[in-house]
């Protein structure tokens, strides 16, 4: 059955708005469960992508390695050549060219043998820098498993409070002309979700704008469904009497 007078109205309009900060409330919770849930699966995410970097370059200096490994086999194979070919020199110039030669090839061997060693401990370095990094990546995601499952059970039991909430809201609504129901939903939708407030100290504590004293003293008496001028909000005496006969407080 639907309330008439403006006190019972008013007395409905607030419950409305009671519940609705109430989910309001539980959803801000949900977003933040959720949102932290995003910002890590971001968190992990930009990590596997580093990770994969650095593994390509990884390989990459592998690559290199073995490239310097072969160009090392191949000086020494030169150089071994080059022995075999001097121990059958007879004259005294070709022998002079030949230990030239040899005397290049164990430069150019000592300097790759050097940088293949650099090589070998740079990768060693970088593979357990990339090993650490997986270990702690890991870490995070078990963290953020674990945290998932532990939230669906909360953001479980919040969806079926605000269920709860919405079936109490619905046999509130019940109880209003359809009217007031949607001008209180486009009040709310403006308005941040407040559609109802308190007069207090002769201003709407929506807005904070003062109202003309008559007005207030209309919306003490509650002779009519009053809204604030300049937010369009509902507006209630700090106090008043509800449709059960008791004191509304602020």
């Amino acid at each position: 059955m639907s309330v008439t007078t403006p006190a019972e109205i008013m007395d409905v309009l607030r419950k409305m708005q009671a519940l609705d900060d109430e989910i309001r409330d539980i959803r801000v919770g949900r977003d933040a469960l959720v949102g932290n849930m995003e910002r890590l699966k971001k968190v992990l995410n930009h990590l596997d992508r580093e990770l994969e970097d650095k593994r390509g370059k990884l390989a990459e200096a592998e690559t290199w390695y073995r490239n310097k490994t072969s160009e090392l086999d191949a000086e020494r194979e030169k150089l071994n050549k080059g022995k075999s070919k001097l121990s059958g020199v007879t004259r005294s110039k070709e022998y002079i060219a030949v230990n030239k030669e040899l005397d290049i090839a164990r430069k150019n061997i000592a300097q790759k043998e050097e940088e293949v060693a650099n090589l070998m401990k740079a990768i060693e370095e970088f593979r357990e820098a990339i090993a650490k990094e997986e270990a702690k990546v890991g870490d995070l995601r078990a963290q953020a498993e674990h945290t998932e499952r532990d939230n669906a059970e909360r953001l479980a039991v919040m969806d079926g409070r605000i269920a709860e909430v919405d079936v109490r809201r619905a046999k509130v609504t019940a109880h209003l002309d359809p009217t007031i129901v949607a001008r209180y939903g486009r009040i709310a939708k403006a308005r941040d979700g407040i559609a109802v407030v308190a007069v207090k100290d002769g201003g709407c504590s929506g807005c904070n704008m003062q109202l003309q004293p008559r007005f207030v003293e209309n919306i003490l008496r509650a002779s009519s469904l009053s809204a604030c001028p300049h937010c369009s909000r509902y507006l209630y005496p700090s106090t008043m009497v509800d449709t059960d006969g008791g004191i509304i407080a602020l």
